[in-house]
């Protein structure tokens, strides 16, 4: 999965650094990410890519001794304004398919922090603009002392078993248009368990139990932490899709499922593991 990058380690400790010309400036715009062309793929710029001086920016973690930092917002239309044709803004998914899986990790989490930041330059309750805190990741409003923290949703996802079959579906908002499993934001006031069970019934009319914890993810993507889980069929197995989040959903029977790599999410390694026949 796409934090999975032992031996190496990711450190995520807050702390305030000044950069060094190797390590890597992510430049976020609007929603998107500044990415330097290297053949078909992209790669991360470093700061030494920028000509500028000292670019206004602030340490966001490192990954061994690789160090991120992100361009203050109030630099990042010029470096983007006038970035050579070597460089592209692309949107965060985009990180999901580097085949470096260090700079997979550590620009999707970047992009994940800097989408937090732009969504929060103003404070939420009296609009004033606020600063970034200096004792934690944070952001905080110097007028009236509100506090906002990184947003990570939580989402649930759940392989579905009925003997032989896997209960499996494509959300219409995916453009990847292989089948996955079913999946969704928690509520407020639900258990994870009952989440799974809510998610279930409301996108198939399907009814679950022997729910088990499988594992669970960051996924940087939508601003989330996936919780996996298994379960099993509980009565009929006949399926009400809903059309409003999917645009299909059946029950595939093992032999039938291709296979799924599992380097970058916690769908694929569910999906594997019921069609390696491991136990759900």
């Amino acid at each position: 999965m796409i934090h999975e990058i032992e031996p190496h380690k990711f450190n995520n400790e807050f702390k305030i650094v000044d950069p060094k010309p190797t390590d890597y400036l992510v430049v976020f715009f609007g929603d998107k990410s500044l990415l330097k062309k290297n053949g078909n793929s992209f790669e991360i710029p470093k700061v030494e890519d920028f000509n500028q001086g000292n670019i206004p920016c602030h340490y966001l973690f490192s990954i061994d001794d690789a160090a991120y930092f992100l361009a203050d917002f109030s630099i990042s239309k010029e470096l983007v304004e006038n970035a050579s044709d070597d460089y592209v803004l692309c949107p965060a998914r985009t990180y999901r398919y580097m085949g470096d899986p260090l700079l997979r990790m550590g620009g999707a989490t970047a992009a994940h922090i800097a989408h937090w930041e732009s969504l929060n330059q103003f404070c939420g309750r009296c609009g004033n603009a606020t600063i970034r805190g200096e004792k934690e990741r944070s952001i905080v409003c110097p007028k009236c002392g509100n506090v906002v923290y990184p947003r990570i949703s939580p989402v649930v996802i759940v392989a579905v078993r009925n003997g032989d079959k896997l209960l499996m579906a494509h959300n219409i908002d995916n453009p990847n248009p292989r089948l996955f499993l079913i999946s969704g934001f928690v509520e407020i006031g639900d258990s994870l368990e009952n989440a799974v069970r809510r998610e279930v019934m409301e996108e198939t009319g399907l009814r679950v139990k022997n729910i088990r914890y499988f594992g669970s993810q960051p996924w940087p993507f939508s601003d989330s932490i996936i919780a996996g889980f298994t379960a099993e069929l509980d009565g009929d197995d006949t399926i009400h899709m809903q059309a409003s989040e999917l645009s299909e959903a059946m029950w595939v029977k093992r032999e039938d499922i291709p296979e799924y790599e599992t380097d970058v999410s916690i769908s694929c390694c569910l999906i594997e593991n019921f069609r390696r026949g491991f136990t759900l």
